[in-house]
């Protein structure tokens, strides 16, 4: 199909935009993210935290599995069926997904009272009209990113994504000018008014596109497009879309992600909330907000939706596990690349770097930052996995591992409870390593040996922990110092990366195969 929207060249520009979205709406979230933490008591800071969490599982739950149903059936709406066929599939799940998020509403107006009891930290007497604006608004943005990703409208997308941003920037502005502190409430209208607006585009330029498509069909007089359109619609037009299957994709990938949900960071944020002092809940909740935009610029989170067909295709094609293995060590090795200096910076450096991004605030607690990263590192092995059973088609072994991993996170959690608060923050690590585990056991018992190389890992952890200790020991010895606050974070940031990639070097743990690998699927030829 020449003019098909997912040629090559069209994928190739999506990902620029994607690319380029991700880059603005990164920088514009993060910087978001510390001016929240420095212009909010530390009170009000620790309930956005609960509420944040509350919201993002009000999405998952008013979400029903539908992402897979989106990615699944639009592109092929759009390849073989009518733009009005297209718009009835888009609309209706846009009206199941609204419906769903009222009910979520509903159930948070109705039991409010319990709800401020679990989450101390939260004085909001009666129920905010802005908590269900946001509830409504994170649930349809989502929808509707889907939904343009899936039509590979990705430059309106970017666009869209920076202008929610920059609205939220120019509403903490002018919150700050107005009288110097943002409230709880504040807060949430911060984040809800902009979505709000976004999701009005969206529905506006979806539109829009629908007609343009509409008319563009109606306009082809090629015999060849229209007797091939003709006759795929003749055939199949009161049996499109096949709801059952959809129902049943949608329960599947539904109850897997009810299933992941205790170890997730906005799960995690709620149990804090309502167990943890104050102080270190509204630090807990500003570190996985770190983490999360750090997430999404690591590589293998980053290009997922691309790496995903690629790699499955691959080895549907040659079936060698083998391939398969080195690739996705490859992958990994990418991470830790990444996320071990960032580490070893923290560890290094932790109270400085924290004090200069919060303004003084929550420096005592560097090492959870540390360890929010660490499980940000073990659980990217999880998604790896993921990929891998996705390939050889024992997909299966995914929930199952997931089933184990909670049983574990549980027990730990009441151990955990039992001896000291603060360990709960380690149960997501504790899911993660279980998932890991029982994958790893189950592949290999399955035939597929998959090993994890010891280069791999010796190289790339020697290297950070030798960057941190080099650092650590001249910070404290005062071989670095400043009164500077920002000056020591940007030296000691540098030292760490000088002497991790130069370690990296010396341990040999970038292969000269690897780097060509990698040249190859970046250049356009490769691809």
């Amino acid at each position: 199909m020449a003019n098909s929207p997912y040629s090559k060249e069209n994928v190739r520009k999506g990902i620029l935009h994607y690319l380029l979205g991700r880059g603005l709406a990164g920088i514009a979230g993060f910087a978001t993210v510390i001016l929240l933490v420095r212009f909010m008591d530390v009170q009000s800071y620790a309930g956005f935290t609960a509420l944040t969490g509350l919201i993002a599982l009000s999405g998952i739950l008013a979400g029903l599995g539908l992402e897979r149903a989106i990615s699944r059936y639009v592109p092929e709406a759009r390849l073989e069926r009518s733009a009005k066929e297209l718009g009835q599939f888009i609309w209706r799940i846009t009206a199941v997904k609204l419906v769903a998020a009222l009910v979520v509403c509903g159930v948070f107006y109705l039991f409010w009272q319990p709800i401020l009891r679990l989450f101390s930290d939260v004085h909001l007497t009666n129920f905010p009209l802005a908590l269900a604006c946001f509830v409504i608004a994170e649930t349809l943005f989502q929808h509707f990113s889907s939904v343009f990703q899936a039509l590979l409208k990705q430059k309106a997308l970017t666009r869209i994504l920076t202008v929610q941003w920059l609205g939220r920037l120019i509403m903490i502005m002018w919150a700050i000018f107005a009288d110097k502190a943002i409230s709880l409430e504040e807060s949430l209208l911060v984040m809800a008014l902009p979505e709000i607006l976004g999701v009005l585009v969206f529905a506006l330029v979806l539109t829009q596109y629908l007609g343009q498509l509409n008319v563009e069909q109606q306009a082809e007089h090629l015999l060849e497009k229209v007797e091939k359109l003709t006759d795929v619609q003749q055939a199949n037009t009161t049996n499109w879309p096949d709801w059952n299957a959809i129902a049943r994709m949608a329960s599947h990938n539904y109850g897997f992600t009810l299933l992941a949900a205790p170890p997730q960071g906005y799960f995690m944020k709620m149990l804090a909330a309502i167990f943890l002092p104050t102080q270190m809940v509204a630090a807990y909740g500003f570190f996985i907000s770190i983490a999360e935009r750090v997430r999404q610029y690591i590589p293998l989170h980053l290009l997922y939706s691309l790496i995903e067909p690629v790699m499955i295709g691959n080895y549907i094609q040659n079936r060698s596990f083998s391939i398969l293995n080195q690739r996705c060590q490859l992958l990994y090795k990418s991470n830790l690349i990444l996320l071990i200096p960032i580490m070893a910076w923290i560890l290094a450096a932790g109270t400085f770097i924290i004090a200069s991004l919060t303004g003084g605030k929550y420096h005592e607690y560097s090492w959870l930052l540390a360890l929010v990263m660490l499980q940000l590192t073990v659980g990217s092995h999880v998604v790896l996995l993921q990929l891998i059973l996705n390939s050889v088609g024992a997909s299966q072994l995914l929930v199952k591992s997931g089933f184990y991993a909670l049983i574990g996170m549980a027990i730990f959690l009441v151990v955990a409870l039992n001896i000291h608060l603060h360990l709960l923050v380690v149960a997501p690590l504790v899911f993660s390593l279980v998932c890991n585990a029982y994958i790893i056991h189950a592949l290999n018992r399955d035939g597929y040996p998959y090993q994890l190389s010891r280069q791999l890992f010796l190289g790339a952890t020697a290297s950070g922990v030798i960057a941190s200790c080099i650092v650590y020991a001249a910070m404290h010895q005062s071989l670095i110092t400043s009164p500077n606050t920002y000056l020591l974070t940007i030296i000691s940031g540098a030292l760490i990366g000088l002497i991790y990639f130069a370690c990296l070097y010396f341990f040999k743990a970038i292969r000269a195969d690897e780097l060509l690998l990698v040249k190859s699927i970046l250049t356009k030829k490769g691809i």
